[in-house]
């Protein structure tokens, strides 16, 4: 089991201190339906979203389970430029910027960014449930481009009678098809190109996740990219036991 993170920095003042861990799963009912949940520090006031538990899936895959790894220490700085010839197009963006596409080279992924803050429910709103590579931003959160803090994006993982969604192909087995200093890319509306070499990922299992913990919500930490989706789905309560999270830090852009 995941042992609990270290207690992170509050956000600065005016931001919602609420502790988030949320991302969607798609499902096959009758026709596909969006699966949102959050965890929320227990007893905390009811200011801020209010986050609603768990909603159980009608189905969804079982899926390899097993001991988390130990994630490595963040760089404290931008990871230097490779030979890699993908990132001639990055750049050293000044501010941090909204996202409108992304991309994973590794997995021939290149696909639109939805700045989304919270849904009706109060959770941090997820990508249409039919849009299966689609990711969302939390706008809520820490800008691509910011000096501090992790950019969130959550992308689906859909159940074996649908087509894979994005989510399952980057976690296919139970293990991340990403290798270390594979790129991931966020393009903005004014020619913005945040790169990120993928460093490690992270199993949060759902019962351990610490709401104090940086592992997702954190304004003021080293920056870097934080993408997150489903595993683990669990028969008897039709859930998802944990969450995935896959990690990069910036990289400066070739000279």
């Amino acid at each position: 089991m995941l042992a609990h993170v270290s207690q992170t920095p509050h956000p600065p003042a005016g931001r919602n201190k609420t502790r988030i861990l949320i991302v969607s799963c798609a499902v096959l009912v009758a026709v596909v339906a969006l699966l949102a949940f959050a965890l929320t520090r227990g007893g905390a006031p009811a200011a801020g979203p209010q986050l609603p538990p768990t909603t159980p899936a009608a189905s969804a895959p079982s899926s390899p389970s097993g001991p988390p790894t130990n994630a490595p220490a963040s760089p404290s700085s931008p990871a230097e430029p490779s030979a890699d010839p993908e990132l001639g197009e990055c750049t050293q963006p000044t501010e941090g910027f909204v996202p409108q596409r992304f991309t994973i080279p590794a997995l021939d992924a290149d696909e639109a960014v939805l700045a989304l803050n919270l849904d009706e429910d109060g959770n941090i709103a997820a990508p249409p449930p039919d849009q299966p590579r689609t990711a969302s931003w939390w706008s809520g959160g820490p800008k691509p481009g910011a000096g501090a803090g992790k950019a969130v994006l959550s992308i689906h993982t859909y159940n074996p009678s649908l087509p894979p969604a994005l989510g399952n192909e980057m976690y296919a087995g139970g293990t991340s098809q990403l290798r270390p200093g594979d790129l991931i890319k966020l393009y903005g509306r004014d020619g913005q190109v945040q790169c990120y070499e993928y460093t490690h990922d992270v199993k949060v299992w759902v019962s351990d996740y610490d709401p104090d913990s940086d592992v997702l919500v954190d304004f003021e930490g080293d920056p870097q990219v934080a993408i997150i989706i489903c595993w683990d789905y669990e028969e008897n309560t039709r859930g998802w036991d944990s969450r995935v999270i896959f990690y990069g830090t910036p990289v400066a852009p070739a000279a």
